[in-house]
């Protein structure tokens, strides 16, 4: 088996297929439009390190170190980075499609534009996080199938910036979305249950048969929101911010909603009712 350095691994990197490189101390190292493919790096100290147009698809890097790296438009398809350390790294325009990044740390990550497809970020923190303009659902063009989204379920996104992001039929459930910025999202579909979304902002954001059902909604601003069969059932909706009474009654609420104090709610049967502005 070849024994690998930083040197060897630099002077090598567009042959590093398969390569073995569990726990190495790889720090700072120069591996751009390196070949990655289906390398071990579980558990290896890979921060700082310049990987941006790296092919990194289905490597292995469990538990590694990438905080402070430079990924840009790297292609880790496929690949398991589950509990790995990705704190402040550049991931822009990465493509991140079928990887597995559960428990993973994306603090401050930059993710703007990257590619999420059925991304596994179950319990992953993503504090402070950009994932500006990302896509979350789509197709994998490579196979040809409709894609439900990336699951998040569980996760920590305490101020993360969702602008223009399409996560439409996203699993958000359990999530802590304080603070949160989704403006001009689409999210069509997504599933918020039980979530906390104090103060997140859904400005003009698409919320079409999203499942807002068990979140907590305090403060949230969802002025010039698309709602549209939004499950709200009850929801309370007390403190939202510029809810639209035709998009309330275009969502489904319930007896048990409870409706800021600006709109009334008029009901003509059992499940159907009106909503005006007071």
């Amino acid at each position: 088996m070849q024994t690998w350095n930083k040197e060897k691994i630099e002077q090598g990197k567009k042959n590093l297929e398969g390569a073995e490189l569990k726990g190495l101390d790889l720090s700072g190292t120069n591996l751009k439009n390196a070949n990655l493919i289906s390398a071990n790096l579980v558990s290896a100290n890979l921060s700082g390190s310049d990987l941006s147009g790296a092919n990194i698809s289905g490597a292995k890097g469990m538990r590694a170190d990438l905080s402070n790296a430079n990924l840009s438009g790297a292609n880790l398809l496929k690949s398991n980075f589950s509990g790995a350390n990705f704190q402040e790294s550049n991931l822009n325009g990465v493509d991140l499609m079928g990887a597995n990044l559960s428990e993973t740390v994306l603090i401050k990550a930059d993710l703007i534009r990257a590619k999420l497809v059925e991304t596994n970020l179950l319990h992953a923190d993503l504090t402070g996080a950009d994932l500006g303009e990302a896509q979350l659902t789509g197709r994998y063009q490579r196979e040809g199938y409709f894609s439900r989204g990336a699951n998040l379920n569980n996760a920590k996104l305490v101020g993360v910036k969702c602008r223009k992001t399409d996560m439409s039929g996203t699993e958000l459930a359990d999530t802590d979305c304080t603070d949160a910025d989704f403006m001009d999202a689409k999210l069509s579909e997504a599933s918020f249950k039980r979530a906390c979304l104090r103060s997140a902002c859904f400005v003009n954001a698409k919320l079409g048969d999203v499942d807002f059902r068990g979140a907590d909604l305090t403060n949230c601003d969802f002025s010039g929101a698309e709602l549209i069969e939004t499950k709200l059932q009850g929801v309370d909706l007390r403190t939202v911010k510029n809810l639209s009474s035709k998009g309330l009654e275009l969502s489904l609420i319930d007896s048990n909603t409870q409706v800021p104090d600006y709109i009334i709610v008029k009901w003509t049967s059992e499940d159907t009712y009106e909503c005006r502005l007071k």
